[in-house]
């Protein structure tokens, strides 16, 4: 919708729409607490709703291989070929190493090798996720268990960052 449509509805029309779109959209807020020893780059994102549309799971990891230090990509759509250019980039390799390790990226594949979905791991059986890339979509931490059985029906390939 374009602000000068929105601007021409009245507050009832307004309150409809949002609600319904709150509605659909809104996550139902369950995550996890953080740890104490959770990295500084992420607290300021963690369980927190962003404030712009956008920001997708493939950003969320991005901006978390790069341990915050680029910023900016943590409120932009990426792109899969962008997302598996920066796990090149960062080092990271498919491990098929059964235990997970901090820093640790998971993603899930669907049946053509289309990324789905992708999270970071850190450690404690938590992962830093975000679902969706709307403002409705928080970036929050998840269990294992909760995380794979929301993505359960996809296959799963570990990614780690190997050493320089």
């Amino acid at each position: 919708m374009q602000h000068q449509m929105w601007e021409r509805l009245d507050w009832v029309c307004k309150e409809q729409l949002l609600t319904t779109m709150v509605h659909e959209w809104w996550d139902n807020g369950e995550c996890e607490e953080a740890p104490s020893e959770l990295p500084l780059f992420l607290k300021p994102y963690t369980n927190k709703f962003c404030t712009q549309q956008g920001a997708n799971c493939l950003a969320t990891v991005v901006y978390a291989m790069s341990e915050g230090k680029q910023r900016w990509f943590i409120d932009e759509w990426i792109h899969q070929k962008t997302f598996v250019e920066k796990l090149k980039q960062y080092n990271y390799r498919p491990t098929n190493a059964d235990n997970l390790q901090i820093g640790d990226v998971v993603v899930w594949h669907d049946d053509n090798g289309i990324i789905q979905h992708a999270a970071y791991f850190i450690g404690r059986n938590l992962f830093f996720n975000k679902h969706g890339q709307t403002i409705f979509n928080p970036w929050k931490l998840l269990s294992k268990e909760q995380l794979y059985k929301e993505w359960n029906h996809l296959k799963a390939i570990v990614y780690r960052q190997e050493e320089n």
